[in-house]
């Protein structure tokens, strides 16, 4: 998933969640409430309550599109909603490692850092260009999450962690045994089973080597927020147009690709992995 669609997804989830509070906020259930009575009162056909029914289902309207409308431009109420979706979408408690929960956390540390230092900043330019470089930080966070979910998946994978003991031994045993067994009838076979280990071994190593990188970025990317945390407390209205400005969001942009770039690549070396331990346990049985 790419850095658009992750904040098209992100974007929608908001503004869903936005709305869904707009229609239900205190305000927005006294306005249906009497708009529902005035239209009723109207219709009965009172002669003495003035307007008619469709003036007052069109005052009710209107009242609820300004509500919602000014729950959507409230930028206070944005952030409450992107928080407690952030802390939703990216639960620590789902993250089995302890190690991995904290670089999550500490991730959503920052961003918490970096939005109190723009509500900090009082100046309009400026807190409109560090909202829209903040909001980066939702495709950030989303990719390290995920990265974190890989990694530990892997960790707690039983039959990795199995076969990772276990298949160097069975290599060396299989060519041991072919040293011995040369000439024989069993040859032929022997050699068929070490090349299967072999690829089953080339795969799982593969798949150590591609995890111990994401560890590796996770910290990377933890020590960039950080950086870019302090980039942006240091940051005046005068940067807004500069290329110290250009060059924070662009850092930030190269992160998350560095983060797909390892993501996509843990995700096919475990799938490779999973599917050359199938293949051996079939070709076993």
């Amino acid at each position: 998933m790419n850095r658009e669609q992750l904040s098209r997804e992100m974007q929608e989830q908001i503004r869903k969640s936005i709305l869904s509070y707009s229609i239900f906020r205190p305000e927005s259930a006294i306005v249906i409430a009497l708009t529902l009575v005035l239209v009723t009162l109207s219709l009965v056909g009172l002669s003495w309550f003035p307007g008619a029914w469709w003036m007052w289902l069109l005052f009710g309207v209107i009242g609820e599109g300004l509500i919602v409308l000014s729950s959507l431009k409230d930028q206070r109420f944005y952030r409450q909603v992107m928080d407690e979706l952030f802390h939703d979408k990216f639960d620590i408690t789902k993250l089995h490692s302890a190690d991995n929960r904290q670089k999550v956390a500490k991730a959503l540390e920052y961003r918490e850092l970096i939005f109190k230092e723009i509500d900090r900043k009082q100046d309009p330019v400026l807190d409109e260009y560090l909202r829209d470089s903040a909001r980066g930080l939702e495709d950030w966070i989303a990719q390290i999450y995920r990265l974190a979910q890989g990694v530990d998946a892997y960790q707690r994978d039983p039959m990795i962690a199995r076969d990772l003991a276990s298949v160097p031994q069975e290599l060396d045993k299989f060519k041991a045994q072919l040293v011995r067994e040369k000439g024989s009838p069993v040859q032929a076979e022997l050699e068929k089973t070490i090349s299967i280990k072999q690829a089953q071994w080339d795969a799982l190593s593969n798949l150590r080597d591609t995890m111990a990188k994401a560890q590796l970025q996770l910290e990377d990317t933890l020590s960039a927020i950080g950086t870019e945390y302090m980039q942006i407390v240091l940051i005046g209205s005068k940067d807004v147009n500069s290329s110290r400005a250009q060059r924070l969001q662009q850092d930030m942009l190269e992160q998350v690709r560095a983060l797909q770039d390892t993501s996509a690549a843990m995700d096919e070396v475990y799938q490779n992995s999973a599917g050359q331990t199938t293949g051996v346990v079939s070709r076993a049985s």
